[in-house]
This record gives C-alpha cells, sequence and structure tokens, in this order.
C-alpha cells in the first residue's frame, strides 16, 4: 500500500485498515493516530456515505455490509492510485521515467543513435520508446500527445520546434548517367526520367513534390517506397533518379547538387516537443542532449 500523506486518500486508507485487522486499536497503531481520531474519521466517512461502515461484535468491531463493499472498492482503488503515483514519480524522476522519441528513419542511423548512446551511459534507468514514420506523421504525433520529442527534416520550419541544422538537397542519378558529371542540374532537366519517390506522408515525399511542381515537372513517380536507403538503391540499379539529402549515395551512384533558378534547395532539421510533455524531467534532458549534439553531428557529414 503507498503512503497515504494525500488527504483525500485518508479515510479511506483508514477503512481498508480496519477491516483488515477487525480492532479500532490495532488500525490505530497501524496507522499512527490516536483511537480517538480514528473513531471520529470513520464516523464522518459513514456520515458522507448515509449508512454505517463498521457493527460492534462482542469486544470487537466487523464491518456493516456497506463498509465491506466500501473498503473492497477502497483496495482497489487505493491500489490503482497507487501504482499511478509510482509511475508518476518515475516519469519525472531525472535519473529513470520513460521517454517517447519519434525519427525519420534517414535521421535515426546517425543523428538519433549517437545522441541516444550517450545518453544511455548518462541516464541508463531511463527507459526509451523509439518510433520511425514520416516527418508530417511524426509532428501529428507530438502535436496530440503520443510522442515527447520527435527529429524531423523538412522543407520549411514548423512553429514550435527548434532548428538544428540545414542538409542540402542532391539529385541521385546512376554514375552511368548522361548528366552524372554535371556540376549541377534542375528538376526540369529531368521531367522524363523516371522518377522514385517516397511514399504519402514522409517528408521527402512532401519536399519532392513541391520542388517538382515549382519546377512545373508533373509528378508521376515510378515507384515509390518508404525508406531513403531503398530509393538510393533502386538509382543504383538504374531504375530511376531521386532526390536526397547529402551522404546517401551507395555505389554505382553519383550525387549532384539540386538547383532551382540559382538556389540551392535544402531541408531544415528540427526538434519538435510536445509542451506538456516536457514537465518530465527525462524528457527535457532528452531534448537538450538532442539540442547539444544534433547540430554538431550535422556539421561534421
Amino acid at each position: 500500500m503507498m503512503c497515504m500523506e494525500h488527504e483525500f486518500l485518508r479515510p479511506l486508507h483508514e477503512l481498508v485498515t480496519v477491516a483488515r485487522t477487525g480492532h479500532l486499536t490495532e488500525a490505530a497503531h497501524r496507522l499512527g493516530v490516536p483511537q480517538p481520531t480514528l473513531s471520529r474519521a470513520l464516523a464522518r466517512l459513514s456520515s458522507q456515505v448515509g449508512a454505517p461502515l463498521l457493527l460492534r461484535h462482542g469486544r470487537g468491531i466487523v464491518l456493516s455490509r456497506h463498509g465491506r463493499l466500501l473498503a473492497d472498492a477502497a483496495e482497489r482503488a487505493l491500489a490503482d492510485v497507487g501504482e499511478a503515483v509510482r509511475r508518476i514519480r518515475a516519469e519525472v524522476d531525472p535519473e529513470a521515467g520513460l521517454v517517447r522519441l519519434g525519427f525519420q528513419h534517414v535521421l535515426g542511423a546517425d543523428l538519433v543513435t549517437r545522441t541516444l548512446r550517450t545518453f544511455h551511459e548518462q541516464r541508463p534507468r531511463v527507459t526509451l520508446q523509439l518510433a520511425e514514420g514520416g516527418a508530417e506523421h511524426l509532428a501529428a504525433d507530438v502535436a496530440a500527445g503520443n510522442l515527447d520529442l520527435a527529429l524531423v527534416a523538412m522543407l520549411d520550419e514548423v512553429p514550435g520546434g527548434q532548428v538544428l541544422g540545414v542538409e542540402p538537397l542532391l539529385v541521385l542519378l546512376p554514375s552511368t548517367h548522361a548528366r552524372a558529371a554535371d556540376t549541377s542540374i534542375g528538376l526540369a532537366a529531368l521531367a522524363d526520367e523516371p522518377f522514385i519517390a517516397m511514399a504519402e506522408g514522409y517528408g521527402m515525399r512532401t519536399i519532392t513534390d513541391r520542388l517538382l511542381r515549382d519546377a512545373g515537372v508533373p509528378v508521376r513517380p515510378s515507384c515509390t517506397c518508404e525508406d531513403l536507403a531503398t530509393a538510393a538503391g533502386l538509382v543504383a540499379a538504374g531504375l530511376g533518379v531521386t532526390v536526397v539529402p547529402a551522404g546517401i549515395a551507395p555505389p554505382g551512384t553519383v550525387e549532384v547538387p539540386l538547383d532551382t533558378e540559382g538556389v540551392r534547395p535544402q531541408r531544415v532539421v528540427q526538434l519538435l516537443w510536445n509542451e506538456g510533455s516536457l514537465e518530465a524531467a527525462p524528457v527535457r534532458a532528452l531534448r537538450d542532449a538532442l539540442a547539444d549534439t544534433v547540430p554538431t553531428l550535422l556539421h561534421s557529414r
């Protein structure tokens, strides 16, 4: 049973203790209160309920039918409240608790894993619940409170987050492509190329759809997938071209800087958080760790 420092729980705890001992004197001793004080508290509880909870039986007492009904319910309720309080205290403990972190796969392979390694060394008792997904879905989950934090990369800044850095966007071509040696390339020049796109809802899909529309190129993906590494592998196999952030190119491909009317597009890497989640110390700690570490890792790419 949890410690009953909460006044609204005390009368129920007292009733349960009396039910367990069957004696007011023993119950008062266990509770650390004078017997008259306990008797008055139980009388008040009986008055609030509207029925006697205790009956005299010889030199002791027994619970009435109504008292047994309330005591049984109170014992279950107190157990549930105790468990909830323990979980809350664990979550706000800076050295323990739970943090729900979402991120895009391409960011998790490097930025997230390296940050979490150091974070886990410093706070090994914190439980991490990780989720991968598209940028738009992750942002929605943070707003809804389904995630505490999310690391996303999008074309535009999301209000309420923290920008950690930017990544240039490149056209990924097969190394045998006729434009592989170009110093830059516009998407309009690739209008007739088979284009490999991410699935709907992923940040890179939103980015490429917008870039293609701005370049006057119809958005007609020849293939869609849910992982940038898979998309890059399809390019290496000669099945099309795509747009990627720097550092994705596998053997057999070439990264060519993307040029849109003299502007080099880039995506913004941001850290998002749910304001309510920041009440938990471990969430704040991981947010600060990501904010400190990710910019340096991005710069070193």
